[in-house]
Formats: structure tokens, sequence, C-alpha cells
């Protein structure tokens, strides 16, 4: 009995130690903590080690940037484009998962270059850093087929909109280093570095989703606006710029086809419709609020999505028809523009009352594609116009030493007007514009060109 009492003692004692050893630990172990928080010199020795490593990677970065540029020919000219997988999307998702995550300096910085800064060093190390990226990149848009997987639904794994991120970071990064060859002298690669972004434009544009074929624009327009710059840094040569104007009726870019955008744009919002409930919801709610008594109101109640869909859309099919008509008709701009505005107004003069149809009309946007949207790809196909009407006059430079009095025939026509460009001789080069009153109203400093001395 004693020495069981004993031993219950002495698992009792032991039990207690325990737990007092258990609980200094866990004080040492805080005051380690306080210790490693008082004495910085650990961190600060693991921050060295790892400023040390980071300044290691930038300069091989920037000596794989540098090496890039002295063989930039053979960088160029051999790209080999894969048989599999036959799908550039795969070849550009990668690209993207690339991407080194810039700081704020560097986002700064490619900020400023759209704005004619300088490349500096910095900035030339992360593309050097980019450079995997980059490669990815060129050797996507050499390929035929673009499949990108969008998927419809109220929460798809890939939206357009994430596509579509991610084609802004790759496009900037592409027209970043386009600026940057230039600057160093190295102009047909920089050339080619826009044509890359053009065929990524194109891509997008051949989309069966008609959200990404609605965000194709920006990267074709932000291309046409850094050849604009490029051209004006590098001296007329006569062998870049007629390989440029081969390349330019090569690579088109966005087709701009104004039916086919008003025909995506409303397909989209219909898409938008039938995969987010907000909008059928209102829509039900309106059809049952303008309701004529009970019985109406507990039939739209009724009515399956697809139905109530249905039965507000059903105007539109024929409406739209009648646009691309006038679109595609031999007409002048002004009077397609008058025709499409007449179309709208009878179509919201028959349909003013209905609120369902309003409300499809006013939400889509119809009336804005037609006012605003039709001027702003006619404005886009100007630019492509004239750039190369200015390809041409850069030729004449090349050629004669001087700027020509006038253009050379046979050019492409201001797409507004479906006449010549009028061209002046400006204090730095020339400029192209066109005649219209609507492209008057716009910035037209896309369409002046520098000539360098």
């Amino acid at each position: 009995m004693n020495r069981f009492v004993s031993n219950r003692k002495c698992l009792v004692f032991c039990l207690i130690s325990f737990a007092l050893g258990a609980a200094a630990m866990r004080g040492v172990t805080k005051a380690g903590s306080s210790e490693r928080e008082e004495q910085p010199e650990k961190p600060i020795f693991y921050q060295r080690i790892l400023a040390n490593e980071r300044r290691a990677k930038d300069r091989r970065a920037l000596k794989a940037y540098e090496d890039r540029n002295v063989d930039i020919a053979h960088w160029v000219d051999n790209i080999a484009t894969p048989t599999k997988p036959d799908n550039a999307a795969i070849f550009y998702y990668q690209a993207f998962l690339l991407r080194p995550d810039p700081n704020e300096a560097i986002r700064k910085s490619i900020h400023d270059i759209f704005f004619d800064a300088e490349p500096d060093k910095q900035l030339r190390t992360y593309l050097g850093h980019c450079m995997p990226m980059i490669r990815l990149a060129e050797i996507a848009s050499r390929m035929t087929k673009c499949t990108w997987g969008i998927l419809s639904g109220s929460e798809p794994l890939l939206s357009a909109k994430d596509l579509h991120n991610q084609v802004c970071y790759l496009r900037d990064i592409l027209l970043v280093d386009a600026r940057t060859l230039a600057t160093d002298g190295h102009y047909r690669a920089a050339l080619e570095r826009c044509l890359t972004v053009r065929r990524l434009a194109q891509h997008l544009s051949n989309s069966s989703n008609d959200s990404v074929v609605m965000r194709s624009r920006s990267p074709d327009f932000m291309a046409l606006r850094m050849v604009r710059r490029i051209l004006g840094l590098m001296p007329p040569d006569a062998d870049i710029l007629s390989w440029f104007r081969g390349q330019l009726a090569v690579v088109q870019g966005v087709p701009l086809e104004f039916a086919h955008s008003l025909k995506a744009d409303f397909e989209s919002y219909l898409d938008h419709v039938q995969t987010s409930p907000i909008p059928l919801r209102y829509l039900r709610n309106l059809l049952i609020k303008h309701a004529e008594d009970e019985q109406a109101k507990d039939e739209i109640r009724n009515l399956t999505d697809e139905q109530l869909l249905s039965s507000t859309t059903a105007p539109f099919p024929d409406f739209l028809d009648s646009l691309m008509r006038v679109d595609d008709s031999a007409k002048s701009y002004e009077q397609k523009c008058d025709e499409m505005k007449s179309l709208y107004d009878q179509f919201e003069n028959k349909y003013g009352d209905d609120f369902p149809v309003k409300y499809v009309l006013d939400f889509a946007g119809v009336k804005y594609m037609i006012t605003e949207q039709y001027e702003f790809q006619v404005g886009h196909q100007a630019h492509i116009n004239a750039t190369k009407v200015a390809v041409e006059v850069y030729l004449v430079v090349a050629e004669t030493g001087k700027l020509p009095e006038k253009l050379p025939a046979d050019l492409p026509k201001d797409p507004f007007t479906d006449k010549d460009f009028i061209y002046e001789i400006t204090e730095e080069g020339f400029a192209i514009r066109c005649q219209s009153e609507e492209f008057l109203r716009r910035k037209n400093k896309f369409l002046e060109f520098k000539i360098r001395r």
C-alpha cells in the first residue's frame, strides 16, 4: 500500500514536472522569438544573400538581353513553328505564366515608354527576364490555329476579361521591347515585334467567343501607334521599308467588319443575359410591372428564362440584318451613317413603348455601336491605311533624300471619304489626315510622322 502511494506521488510529480517543463520551453521559445526580433543580424544576413542572388539574376538577365540583341537577326529569322500541339493559345498561356512580376519602378517605366520616355538599364534588365515569354509569344503568333478555350457561364474558370488582362500584360512587354530595340538601332526587329502584336490581335479576333473578339482591337491599335514611333526613330532605309510594306499586306491585324462587330457585340450581350441572373430578373420584373392584369403577370412569372429572352429579343434579328445590309453596300461613309441612324430611329419609334425591348436596346448599347463604334472602326481603318501611305513616303525619302511634294499615286484611301488623304509637310516630318469632320474632331496626332534627320 505504501509502495502504491509512493508510486502515485512519483507519477503526479512527473506529470507536474513535465507540465512545468513544457511551460518553460514555451517561455524559452517566446523569449527566443523576442531575442530574434531584437537582434536583426540574421535577417540582414539572409537579406544580403537574397539581394546578392537578385543582383546575380539581374546581371544574367541583362546579359541575356544584350546577347539576344547582338544576334537579333538570327533570333527573328529562325522561329520554328511547332506542328504539335497546333494550337497557338497553349503557347500564349505558357507565355502568360512566364511573365516576371514587375515592381512599381518597372511598372512606371513601362507606362512612361508609351509617352516617349527613354528605356534605361533597369528596363532592359526586366526585358532580359522576359526573354522566354517573348520567345513563346513570337512562336504562338506565327501559328495558324488559335482556340482560346473560353467557356460561357456564370462563373467561367477563365473569362474573356481574365484573358484580356493577360493579353494586355503581354502586349505591353512586346511593345516596350520594340521601343527598346528601336532605341538600340535594331529597327527591323522592332517592327517585327509590332507585327507579333498584330498577329496576336488577329488570333483574338478569330475567336468564337464574342467577348474575346471585342477585346481584339486594343492590341492592334497599340501596335500601330508603336509602328509610328519606330518609323520616326529609324533613318529611312529602303530595304527595311520595302520588307515592312510587304508585311503590312500579309499581317492584317483585326479585320474591320462593322457588321461582324455589331453582331458580335449584341450576341455578347445576349450571352451575358443568359448566363447572369440579374438582367433576366430585371426583365421579368419589368414585364410584370407593365402587365395588364394579374393573369398576365402570372403568365410572365411562369415563363422559362429561354421563353422570356426570346420574347424580348424577337424584333432584333431583322433590325440587325438591315444594319448589316447597309454596311455591306457600296455607299459612302456619310450615307451609311445616315441610313443606319434612320433605321435606329424607326426601330426606336416602333418599339419605344415596349419597355422590355427598349431596355434591351439601351442595355445592349446598339445606339452607341452605330453612332460611336462605327466611327471608331472606320477611324482605325484610316490609321491602318495612313500607316501604309506613310511607309511609301518614307521610301521616297530613303530613295531621294527628301520628302515628296505630294503623295505618290495609287495608295490606300481615306475610308471616311474614299478620296486621297490630305498630305502636309511639317517641321518634324509630315502628317497624313482624313478629310471628314468626324475624323477632324478626333485626336489626329496618331497620323503625324517624324523624319529622322
